[in-house]
């Protein structure tokens, strides 16, 4: 999360727009800015388990960061390649990783319908965010595989979603709050009935780095006027960056705000 806001930062300050891939070690559970986190889950059932705990500033539910490829894209919203609306950017963003996921041999397609999306605020725990598909969220079989948030920062967009390899992000049902077996039993039905991951569909397990490739050749493909090049972080952004962590993204003041 820090990354990508030092990248926002940069972007917002002349630099290329980025497409970013990473991935989560330990696991992790991020949050939609507005969610209560406490309400959410256990945070000591996430220490037991070595599960970090973070944030996000852009919107949205909660989400288990395990087997899966996160991807970021960062650019200004008049950008020639994937600007504009917010629908719009979803739109092309989507396609192109749809392109991508397709170099895996998976049959992706995106929900072409607009959905009320319930609201991160209220009295119970919030569904997880693999529970819903919103309007241009890649689909695989009618079920969720990547889902999404955007946020615009001044001029800047910064879209981040995960893509998911393996049902791990399923256990989050065992991180909710004691007593809440009712909705723990729901919401295992829903994310088993409406999310499924790369290797469920191909029937063999899926390699980050495999997957990795492949969205970069469908971003290539999608974008064919556009070059991708790989860069580390510069000694600046590395500062900026570890800043960002020590004052905020690990902070509790940061994290389990109201």
């Amino acid at each position: 999360m820090a990354v990508d806001e030092t990248l926002t930062q940069s972007v917002a300050q002349g630099a290329p727009p980025v497409f970013r891939v990473y991935a989560w070690s330990p696991p992790a559970v991020s949050f939609g800015y507005a969610q209560h986190i406490g309400r959410e889950i256990d945070p000591q059932k996430c220490s037991d388990q070595n599960i970090h705990i973070v944030r996000r500033t852009t919107g949205g539910r909660a989400v288990l960061h395990w087997n899966e490829l996160t991807y970021s894209v960062i650019c200004h919203k008049d950008d020639p390649t994937v600007g504009g609306n917010i629908q719009d950017a979803y739109r092309k963003i989507s396609l192109a990783l749809m392109a991508g996921v397709k170099h895996l041999g998976a049959n992706v397609s995106f929900e072409s319908r607009r959905q009320e999306q319930p609201s991160p605020r209220g009295k119970e725990l919030t569904a997880p965010c693999f529970t819903s598909t919103a309007q241009h969220e890649v689909t695989l079989n009618n079920r969720k595989l990547i889902g999404s948030a955007q946020q615009r920062i001044g001029e800047v967009i910064l879209q981040h979603g995960s893509l998911l390899l393996g049902p791990e992000h399923k256990r989050i049902v065992d991180l909710f709050p004691n007593g809440k077996e009712k909705l723990r039993q729901r919401f295992t039905k829903e994310l088993d009935n409406h999310t499924i991951s790369l290797s469920e569909d191909l029937n063999h397990p899926v390699n980050f780095e495999t997957t990795a490739d492949a969205l970069k050749k469908g971003w290539t493909e999608s974008f064919p006027q556009t070059s991708l090049i790989d860069i580390d972080l510069t000694p600046e952004q590395q500062i900026e960056t570890n800043r960002l962590i020590t004052e905020k993204y690990a902070t509790d003041a940061w994290n389990f705000k109201r």
